[in-house]
């Protein structure tokens, strides 16, 4: 029997590295460098644990059982994760890694944006794509009490972060989540306020228009 090598690849986030996938090789070196060829996601992978194992049968077994109780994000085979469980773990990726947040900008001053990823639901606002909603949290620091807010997000804006997630790959797990009854379209109204039109009158720190405001729990 030939030893055989399980891997862990895991991207690095607070308070818990995101794990990515989980594998087996008889040759790593070789295996890193197809996944470099072939995975899209491999650019995402900060860090790999390596567990040497007496065997390849062995190693299959804790690949098999890691995948089943671990739930890697991107692992395929024997995977119980479904496509908008993975399309939140990589809305996840894309809310940690977000240097030039668009929706903080847009509020003017707000400075942080919390991603509560509750819900997944689509909204036509009149153009020529649906927008995909999600539920985020935003505040200014200490000026103003904390925000939550439903904001439309079109993919494409997504696609913007530097974790460089494919348009097709949020896309195609949208559709999928979608067809598979995981996205809702049961959201209040189908043209909600812009986050800048929202807190436009917001220029004096001595106001806060307390009506425009849904506190978060």
């Amino acid at each position: 029997m030939s030893e055989c090598w399980l891997y862990k690849a895991f991207h690095c986030m607070a308070p818990a590295d995101k794990l990515l996938y989980v594998g087996i090789s008889d040759t790593p070196s070789d295996r890193m460098n197809q996944h470099g060829r072939d995975k899209w996601w491999w650019h995402l992978v900060d860090r790999i644990e390596w567990f040497k194992m007496e065997s390849r049968e062995k190693a299959a077994s804790f690949e098999s059982s890691h995948i089943v109780s671990l739930k890697p994000l991107f692992n395929k085979h024997q995977s119980t994760l479904t496509s908008g469980a993975v399309l939140c773990g990589c809305l996840e990726l894309i809310a940690y890694t977000f240097e030039h947040c668009p929706l903080c900008h847009s509020a003017c001053r707000y400075s942080k944006v919390e991603w509560d990823i509750r819900f997944l639901c689509t909204a036509d606002i009149g153009q020529e794509f649906d927008s995909h909603c999600f539920e985020v949290r935003m505040s200014c620091g200490s000026l103003h009490s904390h925000v939550k807010w439903t904001q439309l997000i079109p993919i494409d804006v997504l696609c913007h972060c530097k974790t460089t997630m494919p348009e097709s790959v949020l896309d195609d797990l949208w559709l999928t989540a979608e067809s598979n009854g995981e996205v809702s379209e049961d959201i209040p109204e189908l043209r909600a306020p812009t986050l800048a039109e929202l807190f436009s009158s917001l220029r004096d720190d001595s106001v806060t228009p307390q009506h425009l405001l849904i506190e978060a729990k």
